[in-house]
């Protein structure tokens, strides 16, 4: 890459050639035309002096290749020009003329770095060889500039490729996003001398829609706190750059109908000039990476390829780190299903236990004692049978739903009609209603949420058993409904019962044994961590409080329908 860049600074620096401009300092008016006659035939600029001041000044003006100086000189002689001279550290090389052939003046010529002395013999001999001897300097001085300049490029790419290699392992070698994002903003602008720069990523909104979000911003020096200013996946150069999968160099953004001036707006910023890169993974584009205002110039295609590299090592890095968090994330869900698994297999145990010993005693006492008992007692065990019998089915029937809420790889979450899913359930447990004398109070209206309605039925079921076993003598039971925010709505059942317990409030939705606890609510077996299980399905939340009143409320949260939220 190094070698690569450096060629391309050298090819743009010979398409950029300008003709070699020579300073004379002669106060012989017509030597000094004459050499300027002959010099520029031969394709070189001359600028004449007449005084060592007078080239003094000019050397301070104007660059130089190559300095011509008489001796012999008014004001100040070649040798104090010539100190003057070497103490700029990047001097033009320069060749003195003089008349007199004086061991000292040579000598001392050569210590301060003269590059030739032409001794004059004659005027012939001035004529003829001043002007390949100028030629030849000036190819000199040239050749060791483009070498020099070569040398540095190259060190100048070394040093920018070492520090790539650095930040490409320091972004690689962790596992945590934000400091990815955080390292690439502070290496890119040290690499290409940009103002500033941050990373755009694609984060999923409240709302549901995708949006571009600042995770990072880096400038003049300063990390700075991101601020949230989505913007949409097309929107402005960022959102070009990211909807094109391509790498936009603009260096001048108000030349640019693309640029969103909302950011600078929001951020407190002025943009002059940006680069943005896709963050390109190996499968899709994750983000944007976005550099402002290059302080050496425009941005080039040495930036782009820059910006390009480390922006797809960061991608790569990203998708690393969420590949890791979603293994820990599936490493952590399936240790807690299999502790709920065991939770769920020692509550089935328990809850069919009991109705499978009854059915069994008394099946053995028909079987014992059939002939000696009268037939109203015969009727009641029977009755006991069949009723344990039934709460074996229900018990094995919330088993197959919990199964199939686990096992469901799709269903299909739409609007649902929540008014018609609460009668439903209602209609389902009328002889319950009815045997327990339950106070029903019921919302005029009901608003629509993002669910699935035959799920949803059963949550609202377990809610209604649950209020009618424990929500007071007798049973008093309110339904509503509330807006958390303007993308969810809250569903809730209370009752007037005794509450819940300090002890059943950590472990309320999770499947669990129902021992005795006083006058408080006993546990609830399968059917909350049913309720739990559903509705987390369905992109929402469950919860329980007492109120201050007295009773408890229980509560399931889901996605509003657009539009419908409060």
């Amino acid at each position: 890459m190094a070698a690569l860049l450096s060629l391309e600074m050298l090819q743009n620096k010979l398409a950029h050639t300008i003709l070699p401009r020579v300073l004379y300092i002669e106060d012989d008016i017509e030597l000094a035309n004459l050499f300027k006659q002959q010099m520029e035939q031969e394709g070189f600029l001359v600028d004449l002096a007449h005084t060592g001041a007078q080239g003094l000044t000019y050397l301070a003006q104007h660059p130089y290749e190559l300095v011509v100086l008489d001796y012999l000189l008014p004001e100040l002689n070649g040798l104090q020009v010539l100190r003057h001279l070497v103490e700029n550290e990047r001097h033009p090389p320069a060749i003195m003329v003089t008349s007199e052939d004086e061991t000292a003046i040579m000598v001392e010529a050569l210590r301060l770095g003269i590059a030739d002395i032409v001794i004059r013999n004659g005027e012939s001999s001035r004529s003829e060889h001043l002007p390949n001897l100028v030629s030849r300097v000036v190819r000199q001085y040239r050749w060791q500039m483009q070498r020099e300049s070569i040398v540095e490029d190259l060190y100048g790419q070394n040093r920018k490729l070492a520090l790539l290699n650095r930040a490409t392992q320091i972004i690689t070698s962790t596992l945590d996003e934000e400091q990815i994002a955080a390292q690439l903003v502070s290496s890119i602008c040290e690499f290409t001398d940009a103002e500033g720069s941050s990373v755009w990523l694609v984060k999923p909104q409240a709302s549901g829609e995708a949006r571009l979000e600042c995770v990072a911003i880096f400038a003049n020096g300063e990390h700075f706190a991101p601020r949230h200013v989505p913007l949409k996946l097309d929107e402005g150069i960022a959102g070009w750059s990211f909807s094109q999968n391509e790498t936009a160099i603009v260096n001048d953004v108000e030349r640019d109908t693309r640029f969103s001036i909302a950011s600078d707006v929001k951020l407190g910023f002025r943009t002059k000039s940006l680069l943005a890169a896709p963050m390109r993974a190996p499968d899709r584009v994750l983000g944007v990476l976005e550099l402002v205002n290059k302080r050496s110039g425009p941005f080039t295609s040495i930036d782009q390829t820059l910006a390009e590299t480390l922006a797809g090592s960061a991608a790569i890095a990203i998708e690393n780190a969420r590949y890791f968090q979603d293994l820990n994330r599936n490493a952590e869900e399936l240790r807690l299903r299999n502790e709920e698994l065991d939770a769920f297999a020692h509550t089935v145990a328990h809850d069919l236990k009991t109705p499978l010993s009854i059915i069994t005693g008394y099946a053995d006492m028909l079987r014992e004692n059939f002939e000696l008992l009268h037939p109203d007692e015969a009727d009641l065990y029977l009755k006991q049978i069949v009723d344990n019998g039934m709460r074996m089915n229900h018990i094995i029937e919330s088993l197959l739903l919990l199964a199939g809420v686990r096992g469901a790889s799709r269903i299909e979450i739409e609007p649902v009609d929540m008014m018609t899913i609460v009668h439903e359930s209602l209609n389902r447990i009328e002889f319950m209603i009815a045997e327990r004398k339950a106070v029903i109070h019921l919302p005029d209206s009901w608003p629509s949420a993002m669910g699935f309605a035959p799920w949803l039925e059963e949550v609202w079921y377990n809610y209604i058993v649950n209020a009618l076993k424990y929500g007071g003598e007798p049973p008093e039971l309110t339904f509503g409904y509330d807006f958390p925010d303007e993308f969810r709505v809250r569903f809730w059942l209370s009752d007037k019962g005794t509450g819940i317990s300090e002890e059943d409030a950590a472990s309320l939705f999770t499947p669990s044994l129902r021992f005795p606890r006083g006058d408080k609510r006993k546990g609830y077996g399968l059917g909350l961590s049913i309720v739990r299980r559903i509705v987390e399905r369905l992109n929402g939340t469950v919860g329980a409080a007492n109120l201050p009143d007295g009773g408890a409320i229980f509560y399931f949260i889901l996605p509003a329908v657009v539009g419908e939220a409060g």
